[in-house]
Formats: C-alpha cells, sequence, structure tokens
C-alpha cells in the first residue's frame, strides 16, 4: 500500500494540480461506486486486463528499431 501511495504521490507532482484534481476526484467517485456496487470491481479488473493484453499485443506486434 505505502509503494501504491508513493507511485500517486510522484505521478499527482508530475502532472500538476487540475490533473490531480481530476485524479482524486474519479477516484472518490469510483471508491464509491465499487462501495455501493461491489459487481462493478469485477467489470474493472477485467476491462483492465483486457487493456492491458492489448498494450501487450500491440507491443509485440509494433516493430522496433532493431528489426528494421
Amino acid at each position: 500500500m505505502n509503494s501504491l501511495l508513493a507511485a500517486l504521490a510522484t505521478l499527482t507532482h508530475n502532472v500538476g494540480p487540475v490533473v490531480s484534481s481530476v485524479l482524486a476526484a474519479f477516484l472518490i467517485i469510483l471508491g464509491l461506486l465499487i462501495i455501493i456496487k461491489p459487481a462493478l470491481l469485477g467489470w474493472i479488473v477485467g476491462l483492465v486486463l483486457i487493456l492491458a493484453g492489448v498494450a501487450v499485443l500491440a507491443g509485440l506486434l509494433t516493430p522496433s528499431e532493431r528489426y528494421r
């Protein structure tokens, strides 16, 4: 948990006050929605895993400089 908070602190210092405020509001709303409807957490985790898989696949299919 401490490393997550450190990563969020680093992120908020790098992006500025406006984006940090929007991120904070988004996280608060998302947390409240998950408390109200816990099944939403499964959907969010599933979507994150799908997006991570697409990112890995895109990284594999994108030619890099060493293959050109």
